[in-house]
């Protein structure tokens, strides 16, 4: 049997041509420096300042001053944050290295009387050519200038076991210069829609109607209503990359155009920074700032208060009155349940409640060597690491597409693993029966190493504009374990 420290994994850094390792049992996750950090007074020259990580106060570290190493400045520098007994700093250093699990005949552990402090041991790697310094963190937290102040540990790890409970999921869109985002029980669909039906109402942002399944659906430009820009009444809905977000007042429906969809992010509530706004039409219907997702925070929409706008409102309720609007839940396809699309060539499909999160593609990997040419490497997402999968390369999608900024990835996490999913695009959110589902033909299911051959069901039903749609439902365990197989065979 394999003990703890058999199955302890390391994350590696550089300082200049120096290059040491942390436990990622410590390591919560890896930001970018900041242009600039809050002054400390009086504070030792080791201590590089204090930095605002999503609301929280980071005491940063100069590893370089603190190990007496020469201490030339870099380009692009990063910081862990490491936690110890609920406390947590930030390590400055200057690039990343690598993810690799403990390797007892690589690994050599100093003994006390020649410990040099925090760094107590080695690992001798690629015949001794490579040596990477093992960081004891436990040691590091004794050291005088490292701050030990627990006053405001939101970021430690028994606050994140603890207090702050399970990450909470939404879906991010743009709207006029904003990144916003509504959480996913409150969103019945996402749809792109070529043009909208004109009625005989008028209203300041009101564009029209869309026939959804049979359900006529008030639209609403909400850029408009935000007064990022004046209305679009323009024929064309699905302009650039617009979408209808579709949302639910009491027994009636409306829908929002946004100008995209962005991706789905999760956080914790406590990771809400809280949001003053002078425009009160704005400022209402937002309950702050989801920090720390990429190139921008996000707003986070208030839900009932997008219900309680009186445009949307009125609109909602005139046309749910008029044209005696169904409830999209009642089908005679039985149940309808909600599935996130996205192109590998081909569309596909995956049960949204099975999608973690969706991601960019992210700007650097770490990548170990002698692994599987499938898998692209590993990306520390908020201190969890996540194996990113190239899709086209593992089911033999040819020809192979260069890295472009519509690439997303599809998060998945079950107990097999954890992974992420290159696709070439996410398409939309949809809704689906359960009576329209089908096996598929084992003569296509078998079809090893291609797409299909992770594919069990397949819709053959009804789409948003009342025409007949195929599509194929990926099996996430399937995919997991083949995923899996991949490291085993690397």
């Amino acid at each position: 049997m394999k003990s703890n420290q058999d199955k302890e994994i390391f994350g590696s850094f550089y300082l200049m041509d120096t290059e040491f390792a942390i436990s990622a049992f410590h390591l919560q996750e890896v930001v970018n420096a900041p242009e600039d950090y809050i002054a400390v007074p009086l504070a030792p020259r080791s201590l590089k300042g204090l930095f605002n990580l999503r609301g929280s106060f980071v005491p940063v570290i100069d590893l370089k001053e603190l190990l007496g190493l020469k201490n030339e400045s870099h380009d692009f520098q990063k910081i862990a944050i490491i936690e110890f007994n609920g406390t947590f700093v930030g390590l400055l250093f200057d690039k990343t290295g690598e993810v690799f699990k403990n390797n007892n005949e690589e690994r050599c552990d100093y003994d006390q009387t020649h410990s040099s402090g925090v760094v107590s041991g080695l690992f001798k790697k690629e015949g001794g050519e490579r040596i990477i310094q093992i960081l004891n963190v436990s040691e590091l937290f004794k050291l005088e200038h490292i701050p030990k102040d627990t006053s405001n540990n939101s970021l430690g790890r028994n606050g994140l076991n603890k207090k702050r409970g399970s990450r909470k999921k939404s879906i991010s869109f743009v709207v006029g210069p904003t990144r916003c985002a509504l959480p996913i029980a409150d969103i019945q669909e996402i749809i792109k829609v070529e043009t909208t039906n004109r009625t005989a109402f008028i209203s300041r942002n009101f564009i029209g109607t869309i026939d959804l399944r049979g359900t006529t659906v008030p639209v609403i430009d909400f850029s408009a209503l935000l007064k990022y820009r004046d209305v679009d009444r323009s024929t064309n809905t699905s302009h650039g990359d617009r979408r209808i977000v579709i949302m639910r007042l009491e027994k009636d429906f409306f829908g929002l155009l946004v100008d995209s969809v962005d991706s789905i992010v999760s956080f914790y509530q406590d990771e809400l920074v809280s949001y003053a706004n002078k425009e009160q039409a704005k400022g209402d219907i937002f309950q702050g700032f989801i920090t720390g997702q990429g190139e921008s925070d996000i707003m986070l929409l208030d839900y009932q208060k997008i219900q309680m706008n009186e445009e949307i409102s009125e609109m909602t309720r005139v046309h749910g009155k008029l044209y005696n609007i169904q409830e999209l839940t009642q089908n005679k396809g039985g149940t309808r349940r909600n599935y996130i699309t996205f192109k590998i060539d081909s569309t596909y499909a995956a049960l949204i409640s099975e999608v973690k999160e969706i991601i960019n593609y992210p700007q650097s990997l770490i990548r170990s060597p002698g692994t599987n040419e499938h898998i692209l490497g590993v990306h520390n997402l908020r201190g969890e690491l996540v194996t990113i999968v190239d899709a086209r390369s593992m089911y033999q999608a040819e020809p192979k597409l260069e890295q472009s900024g519509s690439q997303k990835v599809l998060v998945f996490k079950n107990e097999l693993m954890h992974f992420g999913l290159v696709v070439d695009s996410v398409e939309a959110i949809t809704s689906l029966a359960d009576n329209d589902k089908m096996k598929l033909p084992k003569s296509i299911s078998q079809s090893a190493g291609r797409m299909c051959a992770d594919v069990a069901e397949m819709i053959d039903g009804v789409d948003k504009n009342g025409q007949r749609k195929s599509m194929l439902i990926l099996s996430i365990d399937a995919l997991s374990q083949r995923a899996a197989n991949l490291l085993l065979a690397a």
